[in-house]
C-alpha cells in the first residue's frame, strides 16, 4: 500500500492568551501505514497574526522526519508565537504533509492537508 499516512495535530498549551510573549507549541503527528519505511515533510503556514519567531515576519515553516518505520509515528514541533495586539478568537493554521519514499525529498509520493485550529482568549 502506498501514499497511506495519518495526521494529528495539538496545541500546548491548548490556547494562547492574548498579550502573552511566551509560544504556544503546535505538534503535529504524522503515523505510517504503509508496509514500508517513509519520510515526511510537515508543513505549516501560520495565519497574519501569527510567526513562528519573536517578530512574527516568518509566517511558514517547515520540519523534515525522516525513516518512520511502518505501523510508527513521529512528531514536529512548531513553536508559535502571537504579535502585538493580538485579539481573541479562533484562528486556522494550514498543514501540509509531504510523504516521501526512503530519504528522497525531492520527489513527494502523496499529500495530506489539515487545519489545527488556535483559541486565543
Amino acid at each position: 500500500m502506498e501514499g497511506i499516512m495519518y495526521v494529528r495535530t495539538s496545541f500546548t498549551p491548548i490556547r494562547m492568551i492574548s498579550g502573552q510573549k511566551d509560544p504556544v507549541a503546535l505538534g503535529v503527528q504524522v503515523t505510517n501505514r504503509s508496509d514500508a519505511k517513509k519520510s515526511y515533510t510537515v508543513i505549516v503556514k501560520a495565519p497574519v497574526a501569527f510567526g513562528f519567531e519573536k517578530s512574527g515576519l516568518m509566517r511558514e515553516n517547515r520540519i523534515r522526519i525522516k525513516n518512520v518505520d511502518m505501523g510508527k509515528g513521529k512528531e514536529a514541533v512548531f513553536s508559535v508565537y502571537g504579535k502585538f495586539n493580538l485579539q481573541k478568537g479562533f484562528y486556522a493554521f494550514d498543514v501540509t504533509v509531504l510523504e516521501h519514499k526512503d530519504e528522497r525529498f525531492d520527489k513527494p509520493m502523496a499529500t495530506e492537508q489539515s487545519k489545527a485550529n488556535l483559541r486565543v482568549e
